[in-house]
């Protein structure tokens, strides 16, 4: 990618604002040379500068310059040398013909989806159940029941737990995989998952609480069922991450959204930055796109996120009071 020599071409707040929503890896998986880019577990790297670390959400750190940020803008600036109005430029579409020619015919198709396929089955859910109901606290009976409907399963070879996203005929299209041991930060979505289709609880009622990770999804389920309130009326969808863009729902809640009806919609993001950022711009998204039949609301964790929230409240008791305000969300 070469950067552009005038830097002092203006840009319109439109541009600005089209620039910060591009998806980082997306953008880099497009237009930089092939191979430069690099998965490394959850994150990526770049085969020029491997003290680079990019996450899914955006963010990125370059440990050896000691830079980092949470925009593609920023990426540019450091690691192309661009000026702000370049590299807005460059995300917006127009400085697109900057690439060298050699490298234009193989970008000008974008890579085709690698095929999906689940990973193999275990035998038996042991570990996963173990792991899930007695580290993370989730209720027996919510586990079995994502057991039993094929959402949820061991996988032969590590023992990860695989959580399951399916479209609307119930065939599997998305995968996520989290290690069971006790101090494994292991995380990675299958080969060829297809991010619109996230992990989906379906119940019958017209409530959708939307979660970053599946594990969330499942704690929140599990705090209803501790408050006496019928978890399975409702519904739980995990979004793999979040997004930060302002223009653009995330694609699994967009997918979900086209295809279900709901009265309700509960954002039950982390209590950090990202989380709450993501929280805000998808509540003004949503308020927006259904100004009259859906009600949107927030819930946000006293603590990190809903599975800390879920095993606070098992520490002090099923039954103890709420430590907040911010969950009594869950109880409605």
């Amino acid at each position: 990618m070469r950067m552009t020599t005038n830097a002092n071409r203006r840009v319109t707040d439109e541009q600005i604002e089209r620039a910060r929503s591009i998806d980082l890896v997306q953008f880099l998986q497009q237009y930089e040379p092939p191979g430069e880019l690099k998965r490394i577990g959850q994150s990526w790297t770049l085969k020029s500068h491997d003290s680079m670390r990019i996450s899914a959400d955006g963010r990125w750190n370059w440990f050896s310059q000691h830079k980092g940020g949470g925009d593609a803008i920023g990426f540019l600036q450091a690691v192309h040398g661009m000026s702000f109005q370049d590299a807005v430029r460059t995300l917006a579409g127009e400085d697109f013909k900057t690439i060298p020619a050699t490298q234009a015919e193989h970008r000008a198709k974008p890579p085709e989806r690698a095929a999906f396929a689940l990973p193999p089955k275990n035998n038996g859910n042991r570990r996963v159940f173990a792991y899930l109901h007695r580290s993370r606290g989730i209720a027996a009976e919510i586990i079995n029941h994502c057991i039993k409907n094929d959402l949820l399963y061991e996988d032969a070879q590590h023992h990860n737990a695989v959580f399951v996203g399916k479209d609307e005929n119930h065939n599997a299209r998305y995968a996520f995989l989290r290690g069971t041991l006790t101090a494994s930060h292991f995380r990675q979505e299958a080969t060829g998952s297809d991010k619109s289709y996230g992990f989906f609880l379906r119940g019958s009622g017209k409530t959708l609480f939307v979660c970053e990770a599946a594990i969330d999804a499942l704690s929140i389920a599990t705090l209803r069922k501790f408050d006496g309130l019928d978890w399975k009326k409702d519904n739980y969808l995990a979004l793999g991450g979040v997004t930060a863009s302002e223009r653009k729902l995330p694609v699994a809640l967009e997918r979900t959204l086209n295809n279900f009806s709901f009265k309700r919609v509960v954002l039950c993001f982390d209590n950090d930055a990202a989380g709450q950022t993501a929280a805000r711009r998808i509540f003004t998204m949503l308020r927006q796109q259904f100004p009259e039949n859906l009600e949107v609301r927030t819930c946000v964790p006293e603590v990190k996120d809903f599975n800390d929230q879920l095993c606070v409240k098992l520490q002090n008791g099923k039954n103890s009071p709420s430590r907040g305000t911010r969950e009594s969300t869950l109880s409605r």
